[in-house]
């Protein structure tokens, strides 16, 4: 994939994950809507009940008094020694509601002597139940007049809140005559919490669709960054092990054709020389095809130790050996320290061969000066400690902690000439996991840096 591919590629996903979480938010700010209106017209209906049944109680309370007013009329007519006929009994009666009409008309009726606040809440408690809202959720109501001034409310009332106040006219059937009008108010202190609580299943589906978009963006952003690091190291890698390469094969080469050419007198072609340069050479050759099996390793997705019963001093000489000609071109002093009595372990021959190679290889790459490498083991605690330390630049506390990451590299200030690509610690790491062992580092800027492997031992019985 190219590097225009991978910023196209990155565009549209970047895109169209901005436009999912849009289209969810759209979505879900539809579905809260959706449900307060259906909550608001719900609460219209119980406001136009509640009044309805508050003029249809007043109404009842004052057929009512105008039965008894009336039938005190008749009675007092009956047992009086009066004489009437019944056009003056109607005339009477007539009379009485007449005058009462217009003593409403004309006087204004305190609001507490037509409804009650406990009348109030019973009615909407009722209305509420209808509607299954009553149960979880509380309701605030209070009775105005036209002015604003609050006449009457339910305990805890605030004017001042940001929910819906929804309003009804108290008593709609009021002739025109009336001075004042009252408003009947009612608002939910948790109308929002009502709506989440409707919601939250397709909220949370939405948040986890999200999530799993973003997971999934994030995941493919840093795969491609990933695999363009690793294509970048391989085409250096390639670049550099076939430069490398062509030093021993030219050598090799070179000395095979004086050993075979015939016109060289025997005396002149100095074989002892010309086979400590092949044996050199083919080291070298030997360590660079090691170099290129460690970085097919990271193509794998596992690694499987063909373990045996091996002794950790024969692997240590054998990596020296390999690091002869790289210790010789540095001028590097090594000093071994093999003083464990027991050093069988069980592991892949050569895979830590290579790992003891990598820590050397490590020290000769860092080293300001002359180099001075020692390797070590001694038994303790019924294991094996195997440690590689050198004279090299050392760590920042930073870097110590990210020595075993993947492609990480130390920054080496002035020297310029290290030659790497972040994957030899991680290597080593993943060896000594799956030799069962662990491994550790101390480091001091500038002083040297240490390496401890502990290794369990094979049992002698």
């Amino acid at each position: 994939m190219t590097k225009r591919q991978r910023r196209i590629l990155t565009v549209i996903i970047l895109f169209a994950s901005i436009g999912l979480v849009i289209a969810q938010t759209i979505w879900i700010f539809g579905v809260f809507t959706n449900i307060q209106y259906d909550i608001g017209s719900k609460v219209n209906d119980l406001l136009n009940n509640v009044v309805t049944k508050v003029w249809q109680t007043e109404t009842l309370t004052q057929i009512s008094d105008g039965y008894n007013s009336q039938q005190n009329i008749v009675d007092s007519i009956v047992y009086s020694s009066e004489v009437v006929d019944d056009d003056d009994i109607s005339e009477r009666i007539h009379k009485y509601f007449r005058e009462s009409y217009e003593r409403l008309m004309t006087s204004e009726i305190p609001v507490e002597q037509r409804v009650t606040m406990e009348q109030i809440d019973s009615l909407v408690y009722q209305e509420l139940k209808e509607v299954n809202l009553n149960q979880r959720y509380k309701f605030k109501v209070s009775i105005t007049d036209r002015a604003g001034r609050k006449v009457m409310r339910s305990s805890g009332y605030n004017s001042d809140t940001k929910m819906m106040i929804y309003k009804k006219r108290l008593f709609p059937h009021d002739p025109e005559g009336f001075s004042e009008i009252y408003y009947l108010n009612f608002y939910f202190p948790e109308e929002t919490l009502i709506v989440l609580i409707r919601i939250w299943p397709m909220i949370f589906a939405a948040f986890i669709l999200i999530v799993v978009i973003l997971a999934l963006f994030i995941y493919t952003m840093y795969v491609i960054a990933r695999q363009k690091r690793i294509s970048e190291i391989k085409g250096d890698f390639i670049s550099n092990i076939t430069h490398e390469l062509k030093t021993p094969i030219s050598s090799i080469s070179l000395a095979a054709q004086m050993l075979g050419d015939e016109n060289i007198p025997q005396s002149a072609k100095n074989i002892p020389k010309l086979s400590s340069m092949i044996k050199e050479q083919s080291q070298q050759l030997s360590y660079l095809v090691e170099k290129v099996l460690q970085t097919s390793v990271f193509e794998k997705q596992s690694i499987v130790l063909k373990k045996a019963n091996v002794s950790l001093h024969a692997i240590i000489k054998e990596a020296d050996d390999l690091m002869t000609l790289q210790l010789r071109n540095k001028k590097a002093t090594l000093i071994t320290e093999l003083r464990a009595t027991d050093d069988i372990i069980s592991t892949d021959k050569a895979y830590f061969v290579n790992v003891i190679t990598n820590l050397m290889d490590n020290a000769l790459k860092y080293s300001r000066d002359v180099p001075k490498i020692t390797i070590g083991t001694r038994n303790e605690y019924g294991k094996i400690l195997c440690y590689v330390s050198d004279n090299g630049i050392g760590l920042s506390p930073e870097n110590k902690d990210r020595i075993f990451e993947q492609f990480f590299r130390v920054n080496t200030g002035d020297v310029h000439d290290v030659k790497g690509f972040g994957l030899g610690l991680n290597y080593v790491k993943k060896i000594v996991d799956l030799t069962d062992g662990t491994i550790s580092v101390e480091s001091e800027e500038n002083v040297g840096t240490t390496f401890y492997i502990w290794l369990p031992l094979i049992k002698k019985y």
